[in-house]
């Protein structure tokens, strides 16, 4: 091949491996256990000093994980061992970097380091876009078995990235399953989010109009979290969406617990529901809350009513009843429900409900309540999955 053309391709299947690097957006990410768990057990296994797991950037290598190199973060290219590795996209082994031309006069010899292996960590689409690397303070070989033993330390950290980007994707559709834009109902305004602890979680809500003009809300929490949790409420939030549509409140919830016998089957788990329908010219309110118990409504004056249960959560007894509840919604106040990812920002429920009326004071807008909480429950790294709906009348 001529060298210009070999420099072209060179340059070509370098943005391609930029651009595959770029997508999974792990560079400049927090730590994780499973990476740190794998370089953990590859120190132990090779006896060396340290391991990471480095990407290559355009200009610098980032390290994602390490064992025994404490506070390395990020090294220009022209220090990278690793960027070696990638560009060779093979494993690279230096028995003695004080005696490699690439490496004698670099910054990690100069700290000590002899001994380098390096192998390439693909991304899922092939590009080499990172290396697991081993390195020590002495000089040393690599045989053919802990050569494959390296190669298959890397095919492990490239099955996480995978699960990774599996699990962004099945993140991105299970938001499209969300509500994106609320019903224009005149006199209100109405908002939701929902921010799993994980990628993906098990709380959802949705609102629909009904029956000449209602407005029906729901918001649910399968217990657990992750795929499992996810999977049960996409099912859950289709059943609860479908028996809204053509029944009354108390009919809706019955069909949807006797659909909850298929869909959380033999899960050993369980929903909790709030479901409410809202006649929009009266503000009447009839609701079923079936093991949730987190709704409340917030009035002008800094007062507070807690919406009592209706009942025990969806899918833990067989033909459970709940009881139909009625509320009115007046101007000026604001009906606020979320799931219990709330409750672990805060000591008490008690705590919760006061930090809600205290900033219910200069009467935020509907999107504005909803948008604090995900605040709140991001700033404070919430464990569990949070959803806030709020409904403010006029």
């Amino acid at each position: 091949m001529h060298a210009t053309e070999a420099a072209i391709r060179a340059v070509a299947e370098d943005t391609l491996r930029l651009r595959a690097l770029h997508f999974l957006k792990i560079l400049d990410t927090r730590r994780e256990e499973r990476f740190d768990r794998l370089v953990r057990i590859a120190q132990r296994h090779f006896g060396v000093r340290a391991v990471a797991i480095n990407f290559i950037d355009a200009d610098r290598q980032w390290t994602k994980a390490e064992e025994g190199l404490p506070g390395q973060a990020s090294e220009p290219l022209s220090e990278s061992m690793c960027a070696h590795t990638v560009h060779a996209n093979t494993t690279l082994v230096v028995p003695d970097a004080g005696e490699d031309d690439r490496f004698r006069n670099g910054k990690f010899v100069a700290q000590g380091v002899r001994f380098y292996a390096g192998h390439p960590i693909h991304a899922p689409g092939g590009q080499p876009i990172g290396s697991l690397c081993i390195v020590d303070t002495k000089p040393r070989e690599l045989g053919d078995g802990e050569r494959e033993d390296l190669a298959d330390f890397a095919a492990l950290v490239e099955r996480e990235i995978a699960l990774t980007q599996e699990l962004d994707r099945a993140a991105h559709v299970q938001q499209l399953l969300m509500p994106r834009e609320a019903p224009a109902i005149p006199g209100y305004e109405l908002a939701g989010l929902c921010v799993p602890a994980r990628d993906i979680g098990g709380d959802f809500f949705a609102w629909q109009l009904v029956d000449g003009g209602r407005l029906q809300l729901h918001v649910s929490d399968i217990m657990g979290k992750g795929i499992p949790a996810a999977l049960l409420a996409a099912s859950m939030r289709a059943a609860v969406v479908g028996a809204a549509q053509h029944n009354d409140q108390a009919t809706a919830v019955a069909k949807v617990a006797a659909a909850a016998d298929t869909i959380l089957g033999d899960t050993e788990t369980y929903a909790t529901l709030f479901s409410a329908r809202l006649d929009p010219a009266s503000g009447d309110l009839e609701y079923i809350d079936a093991g949730h118990g987190l709704a409340v409504i917030l009035d002008v004056e800094g007062g507070f009513r807690r919406l009592p249960s209706s009942g025990l959560p969806v899918g833990l007894l067989a033909d459970d009843t709940w009881e139909l509840q009625r509320e009115r919604l007046a101007p000026e106040e604001t009906l606020i429900v979320v799931s219990d990812g709330i409750l672990d920002l805060f000591p008490t429920l008690e705590e919760a409900i006061d930090y809600a009326v205290r900033g219910n004071a200069g009467r935020p807008t509907a999107e504005r309540i909803v948008a604090s909480a995900v605040a709140l429950a991001e700033t404070e790294g919430a464990q569990d999955d949070v959803t806030v709906l709020a409904l403010r009348r006029h």
